[in-house]
Parts: C-alpha cells; sequence; structure tokens
C-alpha cells in the first residue's frame, strides 16, 4: 500500500506532473527576463516578485477566454491535438532521471532512449496536426513548416543523441547518466554545440522559428486556437522546451549527477543540480534565440542539409573515434 501511494505521489506531484508544470513555468519567466533584459525591457514586473507568477497568471487567462472553434476544422484533431502533445512530451519527461531516477522507478529499459527520441517526433506530429486541423491558411503553411523542419532535423538529432550512447556504451539514458565520471559536454564538445544547434531548430525557437513567423504567417499553426485550447498549445510548447534543455542535461552535462554535502538527502541535491543544469541551457538557449535573426524556410532548410547534417556525421566519426580510442583507456 505504501508503495502504492509513493508511485501516486511521484507520478502526480514529484517528480511528476505538479512538479514539471510548476518548473516548466518558471523556466518561462526565466526565459522572458532574459530576453527583456537582452531587449532593454522590464519583462514579468507585477504579478508576484519579479513577476515570477505572471505565466501562471497568463495560464489561468487563457483558461477563462472564450474557445472558438473553426466551423470547416477537423474538430476532434482541433480539439485534442493540444492536449495530445502535451501528454507525450510529460510521457517523455518520465524516463529522465530528475532527481536521481525516472519519475516512474523502473520504468527505463534497455534502449529507452530511442523510444524518448520518437516521442519527440510524435509531439511535433501533434502540433502539425494542430496547424492542418484548422483549415486556415496560415495554421496550413505553419503546420506544414512544422512538418519540414522538424523531418529534417530529427535526422541529425538522432545522430547526436547516438554520441553519448558511444561513449557510454549503451542506449539506455540511466547508463548514459551515471557513465559521465566526467560530463561529456567536455568530452565531447563538438557534439554537444551541435546538439544545443540541432535542438533550437526542434524547439522552432530564433533563428529557426519559421513554423509561427508572425510577420509572414501570423501565428502560424497556432493562428485559430483561443482559450483553454491555446493554452494548453502555449503549455506543450514550453513544456517542449524544458523536455529539450532536460535531453541535453542528461545527454551532456551528467543529469542529476553532482556533490552531495556529507552524503544528506540525496534525491533533493540530485534535483536541485538537475534543475539548475536545465535552467542554464534554457538560458544559453534564449540567449540564441534573442542574437540571431529568423531564418526564412529555405534557409533553414538548407541549413539542415548542407551544414547541420554534414557536420552531424563527422561529429560521430570523432565520438566513435573518442570512444574506441581513448574512453575505455580513461
Amino acid at each position: 500500500m505504501i508503495d502504492y501511494l509513493l508511485l501516486i505521489f511521484r507520478v502526480l506531484v514529484f517528480p511528476g506532473f505538479t512538479f514539471i508544470f510548476f518548473f516548466t513555468l518558471f523556466c518561462d519567466w526565466v526565459e522572458r527576463k532574459v530576453e527583456a533584459r537582452m531587449q532593454n525591457r522590464m519583462g514579468p514586473t507585477f504579478t508576484g516578485p519579479g513577476g515570477i507568477l505572471q505565466p501562471i497568471a497568463d495560464f489561468i487567462k487563457m483558461l477563462t477566454k472564450e474557445e472558438i472553434t473553426p466551423s470547416d476544422s477537423k474538430r476532434n484533431v482541433f480539439r485534442f491535438a493540444p492536449i495530445l502533445a502535451l501528454s507525450v512530451l510529460i510521457f517523455a519527461l518520465a524516463f529522465l532521471p530528475i532527481d536521481g531516477t525516472s519519475v516512474i522507478p523502473g520504468v527505463g529499459f534497455a534502449g529507452d532512449l530511442i523510444f524518448v527520441m520518437a516521442l519527440v517526433s510524435v509531439a511535433n506530429f501533434m502540433l502539425f496536426l494542430a496547424g492542418w486541423s484548422s483549415t486556415n491558411p496560415y495554421s496550413a503553411i505553419g503546420g506544414a513548416r512544422v512538418l519540414t523542419q522538424f523531418l529534417g532535423y530529427d535526422i541529425p538529432l538522432l545522430l547526436l543523441a547516438l554520441a553519448p550512447a558511444f561513449l557510454a556504451g549503451s542506449l539506455t539514458i540511466s547508463t548514459i547518466v551515471s557513465s559521465q565520471w566526467l560530463p561529456y559536454a567536455i568530452l565531447a564538445p563538438w557534439a554537444f554545440v551541435l546538439f544545443i544547434i540541432t535542438m533550437q531548430a526542434e524547439l522552432e525557437k530564433d533563428p529557426f522559428d519559421v513554423p509561427h513567423a508572425e510577420s509572414e504567417v501570423v501565428a502560424g499553426h497556432e493562428t485559430e486556437y483561443s482559450g483553454g485550447k491555446l493554452a494548453f498549445l502555449k503549455l506543450a510548447r514550453d513544456v517542449q522546451i524544458v523536455f529539450g534543455a532536460s535531453l541535453i542535461t542528461v545527454l551532456f552535462l551528467g543529469g542529476a549527477n553532482g556533490p552531495v554535502p556529507f552524503g544528506f538527502l540525496p534525491e533533493f541535491w540530485g534535483t536541485l543540480w538537475f534543475a539548475l543544469k536545465v535552467i542554464g541551457v534554457v538560458i544559453v538557449s534564449e540567449y540564441l534565440t534573442v542574437l540571431f535573426a529568423r531564418l526564412r524556410i529555405d534557409q533553414v532548410v538548407r541549413v539542415n542539409w548542407r551544414i547541420i547534417l554534414p557536420l552531424t556525421v563527422l561529429s560521430l566519426i570523432l565520438t566513435i573515434s573518442l570512444a574506441y580510442w581513448i574512453y575505455p583507456i580513461v
């Protein structure tokens, strides 16, 4: 009975849904403050200390707004695509060792890294369906851009995710984390940098922000959404950003690994180090978002096939060489 209650607590409260929800909103606040600072603005200020409660206030406000469903839309897909995208991303986060172990203890299995990477593609496909089901020309263009972008960048993202797997000699996430006596970002910095750039494209953040480029297609696949559906679509996007940062943390920064003073409360310290690393990655990602202007869709495609993919193959060759010649000796 106690084990059952503990499982419910881990899934619903910590480090499960409730923790992920509020941590996502906190990371959204960090992003907005960093972006405001870079652009000489104030950012969230009045709602809560330093405006920290602004993301949850925005979420509640959108839930109270009127929901409008276009008459010609594919209603069921239009209604459920945002919720399914959010659910898939939270399910993917359940496989990452947030406090030193996955949200559901023992849920990991041999090769779960490939499964988690597949869930990323499923979530992106849900975003495409959100745009496609709207039957709005701007939404259709945004949805097509989502499909074009994630199909292209999924290939280098998966190949780059194999770099830590080769260094650890395993496709299991927990083994990759426990093998990082030295973060793989230091052992293989070329793969780390390329993974951040590719993840930036996968998350549709500037300079790869073409699926919802407001100067071209209004809001892309989000154009027809309002009320609660828009709230869940925005939340899914924010969770996607946290998931991307968490994946980078797990694969290249040692996950929850870090010093545990006096060996006291290792779960607490593991969660703290994990959260701090994720926030650091989010800040770096937001800096890239602010520093670079948006590319055109043709440039996004060209960068992938002509630059990112060849560099990814070269990175994988270098990493395999490192794993074969150096890592076993160390």
